[in-house]
């Protein structure tokens, strides 16, 4: 089992290889408020533990709720605590950043003792790369291909959690971009798989905006970034 050090307290990353897969989980002493785009803890939602499964690239199950239900009791997990996304990228390559900022000058203990924390984890799989806008050929739901999961500390409005999707997909499309990722000479701005999960830890100060111009989506952005750009670097040296 292997970790990344997380700066927020009472958030826990594992890196975990059991008999029935390998996937990614980060857990909350307290329940995290989530925005998710997979279907397993999907939309808004209250989580305490969040995964990000590997499967095999030619999943296809009858009923995958049922069973990804059934995969997270198997680990031990309470699927409706449980936000779940999949990926056919090894997990094992998860590129991970962080950043704090604590405001320059700051008047408030508020700010002083609840610095602002943004974590982010990405796996990445360019097998079914796509541009956004240009035809591509039907693609099934399952499994998503780049997965990123964002962990602030701080609380959000409902507008800031949608604004924050935003931010960590423009920070992804830019990221593909560096990494020279291209469909049919252009740029490539994702696969036609990909998921987001948005957690926040309902703690510190509460931020209204997450757009690039605000320090929260400043955060988001270099996160989601260099994140993408540490496990894409793996990808092209071991892909699936």
């Amino acid at each position: 089992m292997n970790q990344n050090k997380v700066p927020i307290t009472g958030i826990q990353m594992d890196l975990v290889n059991s008999e029935y897969g390998s996937y990614v989980l980060i857990r909350s002493d307290s329940p995290m408020r989530t925005l998710n785009s997979s279907p397993w803890g999907g939309g808004f939602g209250m989580h305490g533990s969040l995964m990000n499964r590997q499967v095999h690239k030619l999943y296809n199950e009858a009923d995958p709720l049922r069973e990804m239900d059934d995969f997270i009791q198997r680990e031990g997990l309470n699927p409706q605590e449980t936000a779940g996304m999949l990926t056919a990228a090894w997990v094992k390559d998860v590129g991970y950043s962080t950043l704090t900022w604590t405001q320059d000058g700051a008047e408030d203990t508020e700010n002083e003792t609840n610095p602002l924390h943004v974590c982010a984890w990405v796996t990445v799989g360019l097998g079914n790369k796509a541009r956004a806008g240009a035809e591509v050929p039907a693609a099934s739901l399952y499994p998503g291909t780049i997965n990123t999961i964002v962990v602030i500390h701080g609380q959000l409005t409902d507008a800031a959690m949608v604004n924050a999707v935003i931010t960590a997909t423009e920070a992804k499309a830019a990221a593909l971009q560096a990494l020279g990722v291209e469909v049919d000479g252009h740029p490539a701005t994702g696969t036609t798989t990909d998921a987001v999960l948005i957690a926040t830890t309902c703690r510190g100060r509460l931020y209204s905006y997450a757009g690039t111009a605000t320090a929260l989506g400043n955060m988001i952005g270099r996160t989601v970034y260099e994140a993408i750009l540490a496990s894409g670097q793996l990808y092209e040296k071991t892909p699936y």
